[in-house]
């Protein structure tokens, strides 16, 4: 250790059975997360004290052009924010620095990790820490396994407030996404997750469930975004499904923000304001028992890639994905209020409360409290 950095940190020795080997290492405001972090050992806790920091940064794990304020690629490694409301514990961007917390083991952020377990970092604990302004993204996790994000706050971010991806199991609960010009929550590529009692407004998209398989999102609230809760199958990634989702008791209402995307070609810019909750491209997702309301646009809606994004024939042809929904169910929904100023860039017929494009096959809708609705017959659930 440097004889400098020993002055930074204090390491307190846990003798708590069975982890008798554990320590928590304390960073004072004056001192550096990320030293202390450069010392935990598999198990350790970084106790971070309240205060604004702002890290000096080392190259990104995935991406090692960028810079990362607070880098953990350790496994078992818990970052926690000794935080109250009144004092919280605040990571802001220095200058220049793309993600505020990046969670992984170093490489070059493709999908190698997806089957060599090498890879993949274990166990890491974020909660109590509000992170905020940085160029990119406020939180980022990447083929993570065991994982938990709790209690934390994003706000103005870039792009992306909490960004797990290509990760297993783990959990995303009671944290609060704010100003992120793509997505407050998004969990991608990933499966098995739990993203539970946050609370998402200001975005472009509040919560995403992107190419992820056997997650539920549930008793969060999506509000004043452009897009409240999308699950959905984009083209051209390292996973090609969305499957076996659960979107459950949920509060989705008045997400009439304008969107902000900062990449054209993002496919977050398409996302138009209005938006309830959308099903798109997603196989055996089910919906229910969510409040839907005030949403400019339409309420609950299930689609097909193509149709939604317009594309011809041979376009969609040439896709790496099954473009329709399947299997989808929509029940025991409150939808009411929608649609009721549409975007332009949505097809008039779908500025209803429920809405499906009629593509796919195994789709239904039973147990609803909605006030419209397109087409004016949806098959029911057990038909």
């Amino acid at each position: 250790m440097h004889p400098t950095t020993s002055l930074l940190v204090t390491i307190v020795l846990v003798a708590v059975a069975p982890a008798a080997h554990a320590r928590t290492i304390v960073v004072n405001p004056d001192s550096s997360i990320q030293a202390a972090v450069d010392q935990a050992r598999p198990g350790d806790t970084v106790a971070v004290r309240p205060g604004t920091y702002h890290e000096a940064g080392r190259p990104c794990p995935t991406e090692p052009g960028h810079t990362c304020a607070v880098v953990v690629t350790t496994d078992r490694v818990s970052l926690v924010g000794l935080s109250s409301s009144k004092n919280p514990v605040v990571i802001e961007n220095a200058g220049g620095q793309d993600q505020g917390i990046a969670v992984a083991k170093p490489g070059d952020g493709g999908p190698a990790c997806l089957t060599d377990a090498s890879l993949r970092i274990d166990g890491a604990v974020v909660r109590g820490l509000t992170v905020n302004g940085f160029d990119g993204d406020g939180i980022f996790l990447f083929c993570a396994d065991n994982w938990l994000v709790a209690q934390c706050e994003t706000h103005d971010n870039a792009e992306y407030g909490i960004f797990p991806s290509h990760c297993g199991a783990g959990q995303v609960i009671g944290n609060v996404a704010t100003g992120s010009n793509d997505t407050g929550i998004y969990v991608g590529q990933s499966h098995d997750v739990r993203i539970d009692h946050n609370l998402a407004t200001g975005n472009v998209s509040g919560f995403e469930l992107e190419n992820t398989s056997n997650s539920r999102v549930d008793h969060n609230e999506s509000t004043g975004n452009t897009g409240g809760i999308l699950t959905f199958t984009n083209i051209f990634l390292d996973v090609k499904q969305n499957a076996n989702n659960r979107v459950d008791h949920n509060s989705v209402h008045d997400n009439n923000r304008p969107n902000t995307c900062l990449n054209p070609s993002d496919e977050v810019c398409a996302v138009p304001p209005g938006t309830g909750l959308l099903v798109l491209a997603a196989d055996a997702n089910q919906v229910d028992h969510n409040t839907v309301t005030g949403n400019d646009s339409f309420g609950i809606a299930v689609a097909n890639f193509c149709v939604a994004n317009n594309l011809p024939p041979e376009v969609c042809a040439a896709l790496d994905i099954e473009p329709n929904p399947d299997n989808d169910s929509v029940t025991f929904n409150v939808a009411t209020g929608n649609g009721g100023n549409p975007s332009p860039l949505i097809n008039p017929a779908f500025a209803v409360d429920l809405a499906w494009d009629t593509t796919g096959t195994g789709n239904c809708w039973t147990h609803n409290t909605a006030g419209t609705q397109f087409p004016s017959s949806l098959p029911a659930c057990g038909d």
